[in-house]
């Protein structure tokens, strides 16, 4: 037992210490790498400066006036008409008469610009009646629905409603040798449908 120590204890040490030794050889870096690093890595400033102090001072080759290209030749800017071959070509005059001022609204028909649905009566929804009222009315120079009257309807029971929306429709005037005028006997049917109602 004895022996046995005498001989581990030394031998234990020896192999700790051979650890050690090999642990820092590992550790410990080469200075004669680090040294060739640097070398590599030295930047010439000097050289750089003295290659751009060259280059200012030579002067650039300008191109030879000969070696010019030439001017374009003058265009011609006279206008002719093209030759058609003998086929007699007239362009009409068209006065447009522009300066005169007197451009101004296009004869025409009247053409509705607005057009209000009509409300459903109350009376009628409650007895489940539909209808038709069909208005007569006038359309001034203003575009608005002045004379209003109900000349066929299948209740009476829709006649305010039917007046009181053809009262908000608007128009654009019937128009003659440019003038609006009054359109007489203008015509408007409205339908009162159920089912229209219902998708309100």
């Amino acid at each position: 037992m004895i022996i046995r120590l005498f001989v581990g204890i030394p031998l234990a040490a020896m192999v700790t210490l051979s650890l050690f030794m090999l642990m820092r050889l590992l550790v410990t870096p080469e200075t004669n790498l680090i040294e060739e690093v640097a070398e590599t890595i030295s930047i010439d400033i000097t050289r750089a400066q003295r290659e751009e102090d060259s280059r200012d001072n030579r002067q650039l080759d300008r191109p030879d006036e000969e070696d010019q290209p030439p001017p374009p030749p003058p265009m011609d800017t006279r206008t002719e008409r093209p030759d058609l071959g003998g086929l007699p070509v007239g362009i009409p005059d068209i006065d447009l008469n522009i300066n005169s001022g007197a451009v101004g609204p296009i004869d025409g028909e009247i053409q509705p610009l607005v057009r209000v649905p009509p409300e459903y009566p109350l009376r009628a929804q409650e007895r489940g009646l539909e209808g038709r009222v069909c208005v007569e009315f006038t359309v001034t120079p203003e575009g608005t629905v002045t004379d209003a009257e109900v000349y066929q309807t299948t209740s009476s029971l829709f006649n305010r409603s039917a007046l009181r929306a053809i009262a908000r429709f608007r128009y654009q005037p019937k128009v003659e040798n440019g003038q609006p005028v009054p359109r007489y006997g203008t015509r408007n049917c409205f339908e009162f449908n159920m089912a229209d109602e219902g998708r309100r």
